[in-house]
């Protein structure tokens, strides 16, 4: 037996579960304050309010995607190597050009909001255009601000100042809980707009605080030089770049179609399932942008290396989130009352469909970086494209042919074809093929998952928690069996599982 491979990749899933442990934890924490908002939301808004802020957010995330270049990923690259291999000085150029590249595309992302909001308001809001449009107008700045942040966020990612990001994703959170409550009783859904201003600069400043102590802030926004360096800078993440704005108008797409198609209402309940289908994958996604990206990308030019790490992610995301994830299909009409209220009831059944979405999501994720450390940045973005494209379809008729539950069909659809279509590309370009390790996870797992899905959705009463819960704890045991076996659980984990099933034995 090689020992040393053997220690080595124990090591590389130590990290993965450290990180995973890290980012999970900070974005658990955020995931519990922003269902606290929500649940303030659903009280004081509605169904109506909570259509209005997923409408008001994914325009202004549309709008940022496209404009401010993804910098919060695009320039970690470059930054990254300039901080591990050159001097100061350096370093402080490079930080300055990711600076003024924010803060310019910062103040052309205000200037385009103000120039399309009229058009996009008459269309979604129809005959209330007239009421909404000068509040959509006052929520301009918030492109400024996002884009300020996503430069600091860059920043901290590239000197490995991880665990500043960590407390930022918490912190923000808690800030946006605290500011949205007070606006939402006293002002209505006209305070949707001020809590998305606010909680964007306060976003900012926070992040400020954290990289000003490190490096003065200095930017020259109408530097031409400085801008050509911007671009040399981010064009590495051209790729994700245009992902994200392809991602972004998508789901802005669907909510506005889903508003034409249905009520009044269609697009909040729609939103909420979303939200509840991504929470937790976003949560255990959040340590790969940060921490996986970078280092698959130091082995993009080793095949077996290249292949061996990205099995390893797929293994342990299927390993961390199939039971997690049905957990939470199993808790869903408990967890939607208690986070939302009643009316949002609808949106079970979307969500609890759309969740074998999240699982394929889990498998497809890690391969997807594959084009974008190789450079093949047409691929990727020819992908991207082509899964967006499908995903508007697929829930149009969804919604148009079944309603909410339809839609929830649609995206574990999408999802599903989008590995397919993911894993023979990176199989037939890069010759990468699941391990037996990873089909072995993915053989086990898949059936429970399914089975776990059939069971929420056709049972009731206690044949509904007893099939479940029984799913539930073989998820959970394949789980914790899988991962002893490669040595990275803690011993007091291990000592307390070996525990448990010494007991249930007896």
């Amino acid at each position: 037996m090689d020992y040393n491979r053997h220690d080595k990749e124990k090591t590389t899933y130590r990290r993965t579960i450290k990180y995973l442990g890290l980012f999970g934890g900070s974005q658990g924490l955020s995931m519990l304050f922003n269902m606290v908002r929500n649940k303030f939301a659903s009280v004081l808004l509605g169904v109506s309010g909570q259509s209005v802020i997923a409408i008001a957010n994914r325009t202004v995330q549309m709008l940022s995607e496209c404009t401010n270049l993804s910098l919060s990923f695009s320039a970690v690259r470059k930054l990254s190597d300039a901080y591990d291999n050159s001097d100061e000085e350096t370093l402080l150029r490079c930080i300055k050009v990711v600076r003024s590249m924010a803060f310019f595309t910062g103040l052309l992302g205000v200037v385009l909001m103000l120039a399309l909001m009229p058009l996009v308001s008459g269309w979604i809001f129809e005959d209330a255009s007239s009421y909404y449009l000068p509040r959509f107008m006052l929520m301009s700045p918030v492109l400024f601000f996002m884009a300020v942040a996503n430069g600091e966020l860059a920043i901290l990612r590239a000197v490995k100042r991880l665990n500043k990001v960590a407390a930022y994703t918490l912190v923000s959170s808690l800030l946006s809980l605290i500011v949205s409550v007070p606006f939402y009783f006293l002002m209505g859904v006209g305070g949707i707009f001020l809590v998305i201003l606010f909680t964007a600069l306060f976003q900012m400043c926070l992040l400020l605080r954290f990289t000003l102590p490190m490096y003065r802030y200095k930017v020259e926004p109408f530097s031409m030089s400085l801008l050509r360096e911007g671009v040399d800078i981010v064009k590495f993440g051209a790729g994700y770049i245009f992902a994200s704005i392809f991602t972004s108008f998508s789901m802005w797409l669907i909510l506005a179609l889903l508003s034409d198609m249905g009520d009044g209402e269609t697009a909040g309940l729609f939103s909420a399932g979303f939200m509840m289908m991504t929470m937790l994958p976003g949560i255990l996604f959040a340590s790969l942008d940060s921490e996986y990206y970078p280092r698959l990308s130091g082995v993009a030019s080793d095949a077996r290396a290249r292949n061996r790490m990205v099995n390893e992610q797929v293994e342990v995301q299927l390993l961390v989130q199939s039971p997690l994830l049905m957990a939470f299909a199993v808790a869903m009409p408990l967890l939607v009352p208690m986070f939302y209220d009643g009316s949002f009831m609808p949106a079970v059944t979307m969500a609890q469909f759309a969740l074998f979405g999240m699982f394929m999501r889990s498998m497809t994720y890690p391969i997807s970086f594959l084009p974008m450390v190789k450079g093949d940045t047409l691929l990727f973005v020819t992908l991207e494209m082509i899964f967006n494209a499908m995903l508007i379809g697929f829930v149009a008729v969804g919604f148009w042919s079944y309603g909410l539950t339809g839609a929830g069909i649609a995206l574990a659809m999408a999802h599903t074809v989008d590995f397919f279509m993911v894993y023979i590309v990176a199989r037939c370009r890069y010759g990468m093929r699941l391990s037996g390790e990873a089909l072995r996870c993915l053989f086990v797992q898949l059936p429970l998952f399914v089975a776990v899905i059939a069971t929420v959705v056709l049972c009731n009463g206690v044949a509904y928690w007893l099939l479940s819960v029984l799913f539930l704890v073989i998820s959970f045991a394949v789980t914790f069996y899988m991962l002893s076996r490669r040595d990275v659980l803690p011993g007091k984990v291990v000592r307390l599982g070996n525990r448990l099933a010494r007991y249930f034995k007896k």
